[in-house]
């Protein structure tokens, strides 16, 4: 080789490997810019959080819940085999970890597992090859949840045995059906029950569902079983099924909005393995086509495209996890903003006094009032609460390196860890009815000042920083107040602002025209009465207590739609709140 080839072959390949480390370190770097939730480990729920986490789980240790009661023939269950199993088991991991408390039924509850399955190890029928049950494989997708939480919880052998076994019996036998699931809207059936309905003649390969698009409830669970296995054939399979949901026109088909939402907690969670950008920006054109067609004016949600006939808590909690991770993905404070709303108004209204979820009216689709259609869905909303209430949990603070996020405001001791070391922070509040919360420094061994950063929602103003009583200078950072203080153990931060209260237009493009709704932070506001009333409008409210508010210069009580799992939110009681009002 003459000097300058040589020459030039050298120039080339240090090239070559310098765009190949800067690619690497790209790559890298977008892995590592996302924050991660701390663990369950580190956190010490309180307050409002815990009490509703308790109750879930309370009532998922009833008689309903116990293994003498939680397994269903597929009659029993309507055709959706292992429904109810894979929830329970569930909500009741989550609700475990999330409160520190050990559960009563669930390690009987997995031994059971394998005596109730058929012969092949899943529940339901051994539908003959090439045909695919539509509510058999939603409900597998709960079944692989499930399992797949509690085998990353405890690190049981048996329980990865299970999921394998599912994998190869009932997942891998769809490749190919997938592709073929009827996505169009005069082939699909409009007619379903609270529970869905299984349809009794085939189309094609399908047995399909009135709940248009659940199949794609399984594709989330086919995900995380994937990456809880890393088994490679499930990739196909997975790129198959997000290939036939991406295609489906959700509006035409008048799709279920919990398999949608749930669907799209599947393309984040494949995004967290494959890194595929694309399934950013196509999860938040369908969040934002939920938002403005499918999402009441209290953050609850239709239970179909088109079709406001109630809500469905399963949904709207899918509804919070999309939001968080949308935000810890894309860095957008908006999305936060979404969480706090469906947290307090869905979630808030959404559990009832005994600790389950229930349905309620689509509040704004025909009318300004919102009030209960279903006390409680036993078989299916009140465990997808467990999850709900501790991803609220999860989701209250997130690091990345030496930023410590705080992305919502409850009662918690929480040890956040960077490299060996840690600092342990106490914080109190009474947000979001009132502007302050207070951190107290139980311990502090890090070696470096960590960067505090509080999430500051469009409706908080005039945000004042204090470490023992001395005012502190901060910076404005994508929707947070950002500070690194010097901390050590004894210290105490105070933030206090102000919370705006108003008015705002309805959200979603179908709801009553010509109205408005009132807000005080994240709280929306309502009134009680039989009949409809007009109110003035910029009228401006403020708390008298958590569960009663006055309208400034207006006499009259009003309430919010968040409530503390309040007696009189039945159906029985005729409990109606309006929280539209004429412009």
């Amino acid at each position: 080789m003459n000097p300058r080839s040589y020459l030039l072959t050298k120039v080339f390949v240090i090239l070559l490997i310098y765009i190949t480390s800067t690619s690497c370190s790209i790559f890298n770097k977008r892995k590592q810019e996302e924050p991660k939730p701390i663990a369950f480990s580190d956190l010490r729920v309180q307050g409002e959080l815990l009490t509703r986490l308790l109750k879930n789980f309370n009532r998922l240790e009833e008689s309903k819940y116990q293994p003498d009661s939680v397994f269903l023939s597929e009659e029993e269950s309507g055709w959706w085999p292992g429904d109810k199993e894979g929830r329970t088991v569930l909500g009741l991991v989550m609700d475990a970890q999330a409160t520190h408390r050990s559960p009563v039924y669930l390690d009987s509850i997995i031994h059971l597992f394998p005596k109730k399955m058929n012969a092949k190890g899943y529940f339901g029928t051994n539908h003959t090859s090439g045909e695919a049950d539509e509510q058999q494989l939603s409900s597998h997708g709960w079944v692989l949840r499930g399992l797949c939480e509690y085998y990353l919880w405890k690190k049981d052998p048996a329980v990865l045995k299970m999921i394998n076994t599912i994998i190869d019996n009932l997942v891998i036998p769809t490749k190919g059906l997938h592709a073929q699931y009827p996505i169009d809207p005069d082939k699909r059936t409009h007619n379903g029950a609270f529970s869905g309905n299984r349809m009794a003649q085939k189309t094609g390969h399908w047995i399909l569902s009135s709940d248009i698009g659940c199949d794609f409830i399984f594709m989330d669970g086919v995900v995380q079983s994937y990456q809880v296995t890393q088994r490679p054939e499930l990739k196909g399979i997975i790129d198959e099924m997000a290939t036939k949901f991406l295609q489906m026109d959700l509006l035409k088909l008048k799709a279920q909005t919990h398999a949608t939402l749930t669907a799209l907690r599947g393309l984040l969670r494949y995004y967290e393995i494959t890194k595929d950008t694309s399934l950013i920006t196509s999860v938040e054109s369908r969040y934002i086509l939920y938002k403005k067609n499918a999402m009441t004016e209290n953050y609850e949600n239709y239970n179909w495209f088109g079709r406001p006939q109630w809500t469905e808590p399963c949904a709207f909690i899918d509804s919070y996890i999309v939001s968080v991770w949308l935000w810890r993905i894309t860095g957008k404070p908006e999305y936060l903003e979404d969480a706090q709303h469906i947290y307090y108004n869905a979630i808030g209204m959404g559990q009832r006094s005994n600790g389950g979820f229930g349905c309620d009216n689509c509040s704004g689709a025909e009318n300004c009032f919102l009030h209960v259609e279903l006390d409680e869905a036993s078989w299916c909303c009140t465990m997808r609460g467990g999850e709900g209430l501790s991803c609220a949990a999860e989701n209250m603070v997130y690091t990345l390196h030496n930023i410590i996020y705080f992305t919502t405001f409850d009662n918690a001791v929480i040890k956040v860890g960077i490299g060996n070391d840690s600092i342990i922070l106490e914080e109190t509040t009474n947000y979001p009815f009132v502007g302050k919360i207070n951190f107290d420094v139980i311990d502090n061994n890090l070696p470096l000042k960590p960067e505090l950063r509080f999430f500051m929602p469009r409706w908080i103003t005039d945000p004042i920083i204090t470490i023992n009583g001395n005012k502190v200078n901060y910076e404005i950072k994508a929707g947070f107040i950002a500070v690194s203080p010097e901390l050590k153990k004894g210290d105490f931060i105070e933030i206090s602002f102000k919370i705006k209260s108003g008015e705002e237009k309805t959200e979603n493009l179908n709801s009553v025209k010509s109205t408005h709704k009132y807000y005080f932070g994240p709280l929306i506001i309502g009134y009680i009465d039989k009949n409809e009333v007009s109110l003035p409008q910029h009228l401006e409210f403020e708390p008298i207590t958590r569960e009663l508010f006055k309208a400034k210069g207006k006499p009259g009580m009003f309430i919010p739609v968040h409530h503390m799992m309040n007696t009189e939110v039945k159906k029985e009681t005729g409990y109606r709140l309006q929280i539209l009002f004429k412009d």
